[in-house]
């Protein structure tokens, strides 16, 4: 049998196209290192999913811890779903077994999201993905993250300079709220857009009734329209603030005293009895005074003092300032309004208070003498 002649031309030719194959070969295996699950996708295939409320047929789903990375930041409407927990959190994923399943963890080097994916496909699940860039690549493209109402407890406690912002009706927020957010309802977003920061990069962390209430993200897509660069939804919002923290810490429902800013001295009475750790007593007596007795649990800051710290100080809960007649209680309470118009959650006690060394303390409305 004769085989044709080729020409030392043809054969490198031939030759130089095997080459760049297994070049080419070589490349993708590297590019992708053997723990990456086969089916992936970028973050152009994950932004529609972003969006409340939810895509049908398709769950987003971290795999990274939740305390130590979930919480602190996620793309939003994920679910946590933490690899290590996998088994004994499965039952979150949807029955259906041809709803599409898009995982993700910390980036090109975790492999927390393909080992979650393969363990989904195991379970029978036949539409699975992993996102391989992860969280990282969704924060640095600059897109909204969201964060747990742990995380908001936590900045809240540390005192971290942040504007927190309820986006449901006004009504909701009178009813209740988390500790120190300003109320700015997304249905009048444009009208209130005043009481935003004039700084930019202030960070905004808005919220409202849970997983399923768009308001939040809504208002937050407008604070980025107008040019704000951190913004963030807590997207679990009031009802697991609530259920966390409780109703009382959540949002008092404050009786009015009588006056502008005036806490109702019965009510007022009523939470010292039953539960004091729900509010912040700030006593604006000189030190000497204090010293003499003072209402249990309330911290002594001058109006002097408070003037100076005002710019930093942290409203996790209803404050009461406290004083002798209601005079400077009722200055620092003006002073606070004005300093700080974000806090909202801030009154003063317009009674006569006198406490003795032992605890013991008379509280008489000064409506009533």
């Amino acid at each position: 049998m004769r085989y044709a002649k080729r020409p030392c031309h043809q054969i490198g030719q031939v030759f130089l196209a095997a080459l760049l194959t297994l070049a080419f070969a070589a490349t993708a295996l590297a590019a992708n290192p053997d723990y990456f699950y086969k089916h992936l996708v970028d973050i152009n295939y994950v932004k529609p999913l972003v969006k409340v409320p939810k895509p049908e047929g398709v769950v987003l789903i971290d795999s990274r811890p939740y305390m130590t990375k979930y919480v602190l930041g996620y793309i939003p409407t994920a679910i946590s779903i933490p690899d290590s927990d996998f088994e004994k959190k499965a039952d979150l994923l949807p029955k259906d077994k041809n709803t599409t399943l898009v995982f993700y963890c910390e980036g090109p080097e975790c492999k927390l999201s393909h080992n979650s994916a393969r363990k989904a496909e195991a379970l029978g699940y036949k539409n699975v993905k992993v996102f391989p860039g992860g969280f990282p690549e969704w924060a640095k493209a600059g897109n909204t993250p969201a964060i747990g109402v742990e995380t908001v407890k936590d900045m809240l406690t540390k005192g971290e300079s942040f504007l927190l912002v309820d986006s449901r009706p006004l009504v909701k927020f009178l009813e209740g709220s988390i500790p120190s957010a300003v109320s700015i309802p997304d249905s009048a977003f444009d009208k209130k857009a005043g009481l935003l920061p004039a700084d930019k990069a202030t960070q905004l962390v808005f919220f409202c009734g849970g997983y399923e209430c768009p308001l939040s993200h809504s208002s937050a897509r407008k604070a980025l329209a107008l040019g704000y660069t951190n913004v963030k939804v807590c997207e679990a919002g009031e009802p697991a603030w609530v259920k966390l923290y409780g109703a009382s810490a959540a949002g008092l429902k404050v009786q009015s005293g009588g006056v502008e800013g005036a806490f109702n001295v019965e009510q007022f009475r009523k939470i010292l009895a039953e539960k004091p750790e729900s509010i912040m007593i700030i006593d604006v007596r000189d030190a000497d005074e204090f010293k003499a007795g003072h209402l249990k649990g309330a911290v002594n800051m001058t109006v002097n003092e408070l003037e100076k710290k005002l710019p930093g100080m942290a409203f996790d809960k209803p404050t009461v300032f406290v004083c002798a007649t209601g005079a400077r209680s009722g200055e620092a309470y003006y002073m606070t309004r004005e300093m700080r118009k974000d806090v909202k959650d801030v009154y003063y006690l317009e009674a006569t208070t006198k406490c003795s060394k032992d605890g013991a303390c008379e509280i008489i409305d000064n409506k009533k003498k």
